[in-house]
């Protein structure tokens, strides 16, 4: 395979990008089409780059200055991550109509978030990871300006964080590739930047962050390609990390402190959505919940956890594309939908949590109680499950951009499949810690049709093809016009929520006062870059790069 193929899936959605603002300066709109045939592209073209070899394929196009090569790398992370962040989008630009503006956006935040993958260094990764979140703010603000979005202060301050990473890798270790990062270099201070820029970019906190309130636009077609691309990002970083260590993270105590912000999200998310008022409200807390028992998985430093975490992610992926294509309304299609997204058996959801739960105890000491404290944010969202299909669907969305029925399919898939949760593991999961944890990952095995643990085996075929079999006998035995919407009470209420909302309330009114704000106003200080003498700006320049690189 040559090394140029690397290039195939960021080339190809940027020239789709590049042809659809071409056509549609000239009135041609190419929306749809073009989109679809990019997005699926880049999936095709990661295929054929990994399936053949399954081995890393690299390419070096130069310097990016003071040291920092131009490397992308194609391997079992990559692949995985970049099927997480392609697959959805390409199936949503498949299906949903855009403006030529809106595809063509969408397109370049796919762009960037592929490269962002492909990164062979730290510095690589943040620049395309920053890139990627201004153009989703750009595409949000496209959609609707005055709608919910997430901070673009925020969100870029945490790739500016892995920035100021890159720069101390490169001066400490003589360089930011992933692969030759000196183990040493990676120090405690050092991975404390790292990980609270990866928690930042993915916006995993206790509390309601832009991943739910974006499910609140009146259309869900931006803020489904934002999370899309964006919010697998920060767990990229964090299974990067191991690669930086060697297979470990600096000390086990930021091990169980990342497990400890992943089940204070996943319970979080749970609390918020058995209280939630609408199906609406509900969905919207169902990707902070992924993400957060995903971090608890991969946190525990274990080949088994790293397994549980990329499955949760991959499955969390097929929920961001269900969910933005569900309407509304009623039926089947949104029971379906909530049956996948509390983990009911024998779905994939289901069978990640189970070996993820597992892992914490097989970690053992303080992250066993963790998993316990899983187990109960997992109960949480079964009762959440069961209370959401009798609350009323919503405010509305538009027909043409929902399909109930490609949405109740992409939910059924994913509960038929638990009994390939072992086949997913092999061909997904399997490469990835055997890339970024070597020296442990011979402890997974199984093949396709069990998952070989340290203490256990769980035989997935044999046991969940009988409780597939038993879900679609209850099923049919089942009156869906017994079911009907009502009010239903909350188990309980969220401790605080109100005060907590009402002092992010005077934070966000807060202004700068009146005489200092053309300080902080870039658009001022354009205007007086502008009306100055250009020979002041000049030197101003040379004399800041003569104090950057003394």
């Amino acid at each position: 395979m040559p090394s140029a193929a690397v290039l195939g899936p960021v080339v190809i959605p940027l020239v789709a990008a590049v042809g659809i603002a071409a056509f549609g300066l000239a009135r041609i709109d190419l929306g749809r089409m073009a989109a679809a045939a990019g997005a699926w592209g880049s999936v095709v073209a990661l295929f054929a780059v990994w399936l053949p070899v399954r081995s890393s394929l690299e390419l070096t196009l130069g310097q990016l200055g003071f040291g920092s090569a131009f490397d992308l790398r194609i391997d079992g992370v990559t692949f995985a991550f970049g099927l997480i962040v392609a697959a959805p989008a390409a199936v949503l630009l498949t299906l949903q109509p855009r403006a030529w503006p809106e595809a063509a956006l969408s397109m370049l935040a796919l762009t960037a978030a592929m490269a962002s993958l492909e990164a062979g260094g730290v510095v690589l990764t943040a620049i395309a990871g920053g890139t990627a979140a201004t153009l989703a703010i750009i595409l949000l603000d496209t959609e609707e300006p005055r709608a919910t979005r997430p901070s673009w202060a925020l969100l870029l301050s945490g790739w500016l964080g892995l920035t100021w990473v890159g720069v101390i890798l490169q001066i400490g270790g003589g360089t930011a590739v992933y692969t030759a990062v000196p183990v040493g270099a990676v120090t405690g201070p050092v991975f404390v930047v790292l990980a609270v820029s990866a928690v930042i970019a993915t916006s995993l906190f206790p509390w309601r962050t832009w991943l739910s309130r974006l499910w609140a636009r009146t259309s869900l077609r931006a803020a489904a390609i934002t999370i899309a691309t964006l919010y697998p990002l920060g767990f990229y970083l964090l299974v990067r990390a191991y690669e930086l260590g060697d297979g470990r993270y600096p000390h086990p105590l930021f091990n169980v402190v990342l497990a400890s912000i992943g089940i204070a999200a996943a319970f979080g998310a749970a609390a918020r959505a058995q209280a939630a008022i609408t199906r609406r409200e509900f969905f919207g807390e169902v990707i902070p919940g992924f993400g957060g028992f995903a971090l608890i998985a991969i946190a525990l430093g274990t080949p088994l956890g790293l397994v549980a975490g990329l499955i949760m992610l991959a499955t969390a992926s097929a929920m961001v594309a269900c969910m933005a294509l569900l309407p509304d309304r009623a039926g089947l299609a949104p029971l379906v939908t909530i049956a996948a997204a509390v983990g009911l058996p024998p779905g994939l959801a289901f069978g990640a949590r189970v070996i993820g739960i597992e892992a914490t105890f097989e970690a053992g000491d303080f992250l066993g109680l963790i998993g316990v404290a899983g187990a109960a944010a997992w109960v949480t969202w079964m009762v959440a499950g069961a209370r959401a299909i009798g609350l009323p669907g919503g405010r509305g969305r538009p027909t043409a951009e929902t399909f109930a029925g490609v949405s109740m399919l992409i939910a059924g898939l994913t509960l038929v499949a638990g009994p390939a949760l072992a086949a997913t593991q092999f061909g997904l999961a399997n490469p990835v810690a055997a890339e970024v944890m070597p020296s442990s990952a011979g402890s997974l095995a199984g093949g396709l049709i069990s998952v070989v643990t340290v203490s256990s085996v769980m035989p997935v075929v044999t046991l969940f093809v009988p409780l597939l079999l038993i879900g679609v006998a209850i099923y049919s035995l089942t009156d869906m016009a017994a079911i009907r919407t009502q009010a239903r009470t909350a188990l309980f209420k969220v401790p605080a929520a109100a005060a907590l909302e009402r002092a992010r309330a005077v934070i966000r009114a807060a202004r700068v006062p009146e005489q200092y704000r053309s300080i902080l106003d870039l658009k001022e200080l354009e205007a007086a870059a502008a009306r100055s003498n250009p020979i002041l700006w000049l030197a101003a320049l040379v004399a800041l790069g003569f104090a950057v690189t003394r």
